[in-house]
């Protein structure tokens, strides 16, 4: 899956959409004003990235920085006569946004971290970085699945489920995956408002 762009035009919510549409319409060249809106809504993307990324995971175990690599891929924005575009260029990213179904492809299941320690592992690195020895479990009571199991890790008695199997996963929209509307139009109407106001100083000065 390709990376997710975000269109900003003239279409936006109303207030953003009245002022923008506005001065497209009779700027010779919007080019300056898509440039400021383009740069202020990228940095909008990669600030609520990070922020997410500050927000523990649910498992706990390691921390694989998903929200962090996703600001990284926030791209320059790229000017267009009506509008900019700004492109999130992780391939993942399009699957937290939209949802859908994920599907083994190199092995029969997909293995679902369902303890901390494997958390942020695959299982080949979670066997080399523990050296914890997996095997097959299947509860005996009927429609539990499969999962891959160990030893404790202290030694003590008893077995220790890491991984769920499971051929396929059907993953749900994540409704935080991008900033809300109501906010990135807010922050894309204070630039433009900026904007305005430097342009009119200029006026004045000439």
């Amino acid at each position: 899956m390709s990376g997710v762009t975000v269109k900003v035009t003239a279409l936006g919510g109303p207030a953003l959409q009245q002022r923008l549409g506005f001065l497209v319409s009779r700027l010779d060249d919007p080019t300056a004003l898509w440039k400021v809106v383009g740069r202020r809504g990228a940095n909008e993307l990669k600030s609520h990235f990070r922020k997410r990324n500050r927000v523990p995971n649910r498992l706990g175990g390691k921390r694989t920085n998903y929200w962090r690599r996703i600001a990284d891929s926030v791209q320059n924005p790229e000017i267009e006569p009506r509008a900019v575009t700004i492109t999130i260029g992780d391939p993942t990213f399009g699957q937290k946004l939209f949802g859908g179904r994920i599907t083994a492809k190199n092995a029969k299941n997909l293995s679902l971290p369902v303890d901390p320690l494997a958390h942020g592992r695959t299982v080949a690195v979670f066997k080399q970085e523990t050296g914890i020895e997996l095997f097959f479990f299947r509860p005996k009571a009927r429609g539990l699945g499969k999962y891959l199991a160990g030893k404790n890790e202290d030694g003590s008695s008893g077995i220790r489920v890491f991984y769920r199997l499971t051929p396929f996963v059907d993953q749900k929209p994540d409704p935080e995956a991008l900033p809300k509307d109501a906010v990135f139009d807010a922050a894309l109407l204070d630039e433009t408002e900026k904007y305005v106001a430097r342009l009119e100083r200029d006026t004045r000065g000439n």
